[in-house]
Formats: C-alpha cells, structure tokens, sequence
C-alpha cells in the first residue's frame, strides 16, 4: 500500500510547475488526491491470514459443488427424485459461493490446503449424513470463525459475506436434516396436513396429504413429486 501511495504522490510532484499553476493542474491534483485517499484507504488481503480463508474457502465450495451433484445423480437412481433436486439446488448455491470468493481473490494468488472426502460415494441416506457434516463444520462453523478473523484483520465486508453465506450453509444443513428424517420414517411423500405437491417433470401442482399416483398431466409416477413446503426453491430463470 505505501508503494501505491509513493507512486501517486510521485506524480502529483512530477507534474510540470507551469501545470501545477495553471487551471489544468489545480483541476487535476484534487482528484489525484482523491484517489490517493482511496488508495490509502484500501487494506490490502496479500500474506492475511483472510487471505488463506478465502482461498480455502473457494476451494471447498467448488469441492461442494461437485460431490452434491454426484449425489444428486445417485438420489435419482435410486428413485429419490425430491432428494436429487435437493442436492443440485445446494450445487448451485456452492458454485455461487465459489465465485464469491474467487472474484475476491481477483488481484492476489494464493496456495491453500483443504480436506477432501475422497472416494466416499455413498447410498443416499449416507452422502445425507455426509454433507450434513460439511455444512455445519465445514460450512457454517468455518465461516463464521472466518468471520471474527477477517473482522480482527480490518475486512469487515468480507466479514460480513462470511456470516451471510454462513446462514445459507446452516438452511443447507436443516434442509439436509429435515429430508434425511423423512427417508428413515418413509414419510417423504406423505404429510398429515394437506400440503402443496410439486411434479418435477412438467410442473403440475397438486394439494393433499399425498402426491398423485400417478400425474395427471404428465402420467409420471409419484416419485417424481416433491413438497414445495419442505424447502424447495428452483433457481430463477437465466
């Protein structure tokens, strides 16, 4: 940062006297120091331990991403369709994360080591248990420890896209808990209050304590329906 502030300074002393004294010069040295206090003002992420945590931090949703659409793939074939859509909609939250971080990253490089889960491709119910884990301690516990650091270091902006991506990552577990326990107690297409059924091929909504047999509008089976009560939110239209 002083580097940067030398080198404006070194051009407002540059600026040939005839300039400095004339409209033109005292026109453009109040915005040159105008950029200086910018400049000044900018706290730069280089040898940060924020740094490190942001690095990480991509690394790990772009991991996330990845695993939640091969788990999304083996939900599907296993008939858990709710389930599959579930995974690719925290896919899709994980890549948005990813950027995040990466477009915070922009002007510095950084190396990073984080875990990885490899190998473990699971039945449902035990990718369920697995993300689980992810969000809580490497989600939402990560980052809000992220948080206070980035908070001593004097990144409060980025502080605060900790915490707020840190909430998403706990909706994520509670969503992952709430599907899980409906697997286990086989009520994931069944409610004892009328709920709002969903199909997931055409469209076609539904209310009762159960999905259609099969839908009316599109003759899939009622696997392919899921409850929009239970968390369920498609990615608006590109």
């Amino acid at each position: 940062m002083i580097n940067k502030v030398n080198r404006v300074v070194h051009l407002i002393v540059l600026l040939p006297k005839n300039d400095r004294n004339s409209g033109y010069g005292l026109c453009r040295i109040p915005e040159t120091i105008k950029i200086l206090i910018e400049m000044a003002n900018e706290k730069s992420l280089k040898g940060t331990q924020t740094e490190q945590l942001i690095c990480a931090s991509y690394l790990n949703e772009t991991q996330s991403y990845a695993r939640y659409l091969y788990y999304s793939q083996i939900a599907d074939k296993e008939g858990l369709f709710p389930v599959g859509v579930i995974f690719r909609e925290s896919a899709d939250n994980e890549l948005h994360h990813a950027k995040v971080f990466l477009k915070m990253l922009q002007d510095t490089e950084v190396n990073a080591t984080v875990a990885t889960e490899a190998g473990f491709l699971g039945k449902t119910v035990d990718n369920i248990q697995t993300a689980m884990k992810e969000e809580m301690e490497g989600g939402y516990d990560y980052y809000m420890a992220a948080a206070k650091t980035a908070k001593e270091e004097g990144f409060d902006d980025i502080a605060a896209h900790f915490e707020a991506i840190a909430s998403v990552e706990k909706f994520h577990y509670d969503r992952f808990a709430k599907f899980l326990d409906m697997i286990q107690k086989g009520t994931l297409w069944k409610r004892e209050k009328p709920v709002t059924w969903h199909c997931l091929v055409c469209g076609y909504e539904y209310v009762g304590t159960e999905p259609p047999v099969k839908c009316p509008a599109c003759d899939h089976p009622t696997s392919h329906y899921i409850c929009v009560e239970d968390g369920y939110c498609p990615a608006p239209a590109s």
